[in-house]
């Protein structure tokens, strides 16, 4: 029976989001990296926090607790910042050596864009999605790519670079498949053979499924993350019948796309909505977050590889995928 390489995303690390790291905002106004860096003393505590959330510890233990892939978040200021935000190529270089050290490969992931391809935190910056408007913030995004697989071309855990995280959902998406094919052509140019190349679906995955590639080249992938929150779910489908159909029914649409690329599920999470959790006793929700995630991984087995989002939090619980290992709720050392 086929089996996904299972991985963690590094969100709040290089990126950061302020719910995943409260402390590190407390006493600012700061919703993202970009106003964080505006505040008080904020360049010494983001180097702190760089050097202190994520240690040569944390990969020893994804060796050793059953993870393959480590999926790094990234923006487009890590070479050369771009004020307010700072340069941090020096931590991405050090985690390529941890990964070599524990065996881990690393799939980086180009989240944050010039000008903002979503205008979410995870982007580095909220408001608006100008990276739609501008050639010029698409053409800074290729170099960025192609800059990050020449760099890393060459080490033993580069599995390998993705495109662009998360853009924004548009009708016809000529101008995000425009990008893909150029930074797709970019990236070719460097990077050696076997290397993945990944996008993201923007929400859209029958639409942009073997719809972007003019020349084949490489391994492709396409990126799909799947979070429960849709209204149908929090208020009117029943839990049994959406563990029952909804979540085995991703398990058939990962083989029907994979007929065309490969296919790696970059983000997901057990988590279930409150308006959900709020319907059965308190007592029950444990063993309806672990029923959540045991019916995923079993349909995420079909993929090339499934990363959950994230890692670690500040808190322990349902976002934080090593207190779930810890706690019992994940074991994948015999998986």
């Amino acid at each position: 029976m086929k089996s996904a390489l299972p991985g963690v995303n590094l969100g709040g690390w290089l990126i950061l989001e302020r719910w995943m790291t409260p402390a590190l905002f407390e006493g600012t106004d700061a919703v993202d990296e970009y106003t964080f860096m505006q505040t008080k003393d904020a360049r010494a505590k983001l180097r702190a926090h760089q050097r202190q959330f994520i240690t040569d510890e944390d990969f020893r233990w994804m060796s050793k607790n059953g993870i393959k892939l480590v999926r790094i978040p990234v923006g487009y200021w890590i070479f050369d910042g771009d004020g307010p935000f700072v340069p941090c190529i020096g931590r991405l270089d050090w985690a390529f050596a941890a990964a070599k050290k524990y065996n881990l490969q690393i799939l980086v992931s180009f989240h944050g864009a010039p000008g903002s391809q979503n205008g979410q935190d995870h982007s580095g910056r909220v408001g608006k999605a100008l990276w739609y408007d501008s050639a010029e913030h698409r053409e800074r995004s290729v170099t960025t790519v192609r800059q990050l697989a020449e760099r890393y071309r060459d080490e033993p855990a580069f599995w390998g670079i993705e495109l662009l995280n998360e853009p924004r959902t548009k009708l016809f998406q000529r101008a995000l498949k425009r990008y893909y094919n150029k930074a797709y052509r970019e990236v070719c140019a460097v990077v050696r053979p076997g290397t993945r190349i990944v996008y993201h679906d923007a929400f859209t995955p029958r639409m942009l499924s073997a719809a972007v590639w003019d020349d084949q080249c490489y391994p492709v992938l396409m990126d799909i993350h799947w979070y429960h929150f849709s209204f149908a779910f929090k208020k009117i489908m029943p839990l049994n019948w959406y563990f029952r159909y909804i979540v085995p029914w991703h398990g058939r649409l990962i083989r029907r796309l994979q007929l065309s690329q490969g296919i790696i599920i970059g983000e997901w999470n057990g988590i279930v909505a409150g308006e959900k959790l709020d319907r059965y006793p308190q007592i029950e929700h444990p063993a309806i977050v672990k029923r959540h995630i045991d019916v995923q991984l079993k349909a995420y087995r079909y993929a090339d590889a499934w990363c959950y989002w994230s890692y670690k939090t500040q808190e322990r619980g349902v976002w934080h995928f090593r207190s779930l290992v810890e706690d019992g709720v994940i074991s994948l050392k015999n998986s």
